[in-house]
């Protein structure tokens, strides 16, 4: 009987640390946002700067530009309406003039408008316990047809209004009406003027019954007034009452630095003339409302005067 050999298989075990095996490689994409941004910044900037790029690109080519877009990137721009005088335009409130007619304005409440012999009464009123000072605004009163078709601009001045205070008026009508404005402006929307010049001299006289005043201009700058009244309606009830306020001014004026006045009385009248050197007084001394104060310009001084009243030429 054969016998069975058993065979024990020689196994060798290596002390080896055990080490990764790379099977593959799985390939990871990278992120694109990066590029997704850049692409839509480059398309906002196309599309803002697109007429820009056309007229560029008619230019190389010789071509006109369409006036649309002429213009470049500003086109796309809205308009900004220019508020170099921070003055919004206001809307012009027409008032109907009629008994109780009440008119509200920064800060004071104008009733009691009366109309006789071409005198226009009003008062304005400061119904606070704080003083209203309006002397650095320039307000007027306009006088309009029943279509709206101005007749007439007063220039107002309100000045300063003692709290509870009341100030009265008292305005030269032309013509009849139908609604009363009151409108606020600045020198920006006053009209320019074109009076003859010489080495850069401007003079113009301002006239009105009996009442002439002469400015003059160096540079469009006023450097000097000329102001003259004749009087000789004597008949007149308050004939003696101007004969002697004109003569203690005339006598005032004389006590102040650039002022000369003459005053000149007879039994037929009277006549007063006051000559300022703006440069040398003091403008605390300009009280009177037709005296300008040193370096206003010649439009400022034209347009006020006509709306007192005044023909400028």
């Amino acid at each position: 009987m054969a016998k069975k050999v058993k065979k024990v298989s020689n196994i060798v075990l290596e002390n080896i640390e055990l080490k990764p095996q790379v099977i593959g490689h799985i390939y990871q994409k990278k992120s694109n946002i990066g590029r997704v941004i850049f692409i839509f910044i480059c398309f906002i900037l196309v599309v803002y700067y697109i007429n820009d790029i056309s007229v560029f690109i008619n230019n190389l080519l010789g071509r006109d530009t369409a006036i649309t877009i002429g213009g470049g990137s500003s086109s796309n721009k809205p308009n900004v309406p220019n508020n170099s005088n921070n003055n919004e335009t206001k809307e012009i409130i027409y008032y109907e003039f009629k008994d109780g007619l009440t008119i509200n304005e920064s800060g004071l409440v104008l009733n009691n408008f009366k109309l006789s012999d071409n005198k226009l009464t009003f008062d304005a009123n400061n119904n606070t316990n704080a003083i209203i000072n309006l002397t650095n605004n320039k307000f007027f009163l306009e006088l309009y047809t029943q279509n709206k078709t101005l007749l007439q601009r007063i220039k107002v001045d309100f000045n300063s209004i003692e709290a509870n205070g009341k100030v009265s008026f008292s305005l030269d009508v032309d013509n009849p009406f139908y609604y009363v404005v009151i409108v606020e402006k600045t020198t920006n929307d006053y009209p320019s003027v074109d009076y003859p010049s010489e080495a850069g001299i401007i003079s113009f006289t301002c006239s009105k019954s009996g009442e002439q005043i002469n400015y003059t201009f160096a540079d469009e700058k006023l450097i000097s007034i000329k102001h003259t009244i004749n009087d000789s309606n004597i008949n007149d009830a308050n004939y003696l009452n101007r004969y002697n306020n004109y003569q203690r001014e005339a006598n005032t004026y004389n006590t102040l630095e650039g002022f000369t006045a003459t005053f000149n009385g007879t039994d037929n009248g009277y006549s007063i003339i006051v000559s300022i050197d703006l440069e040398k007084t003091n403008s605390k001394n300009l009280t009177n409302k037709y005296y300008y104060n040193f370096g206003s310009e010649p439009k400022v001084v034209s347009f006020e005067m006509q709306t007192y009243g005044f023909s400028c030429k």
